[in-house]
């Protein structure tokens, strides 16, 4: 009479090799997390500068020009913009991948 084994084998890793790539991934996850947050500092610290830049100009300040304020309301722009994409480009691959059948 033959048994079929229910059971199917098993190939055991070494817990130090299956560590070290969950702690590689950790990283790289902690990685990308800490540069996105960077980067959405970075938009909103122009953002907060080209506002201050152009109060300080309204209000009449001696040292600060008109086209420094356009210009760096423009930075602030085209990085807000930039980052719009970043997130839409994003969502899109999430959705992508959510999509995707296993």
């Amino acid at each position: 009479m033959n048994t079929i084994n229910t059971f199917n084998p098993i190939e055991f890793t070494n817990l130090n090799e299956s560590t070290s790539i969950s702690s590689k991934t950790h990283f790289a996850d902690k990685n990308f997390v800490a540069e996105l947050k960077t980067a959405l500092d970075n938009i909103s610290q122009l953002q907060i500068q080209a506002n201050n830049e152009a109060k300080a100009f309204e209000m009449g300040e001696a040292n600060i020009s008109l086209n420094e304020v356009m210009v760096n309301m423009q930075k602030s722009s085209v990085s807000l913009q930039f980052g719009i994409q970043v997130r839409n480009k994003l969502v899109a691959a999430y959705q992508e991948i959510m999509n995707m059948n296993v």
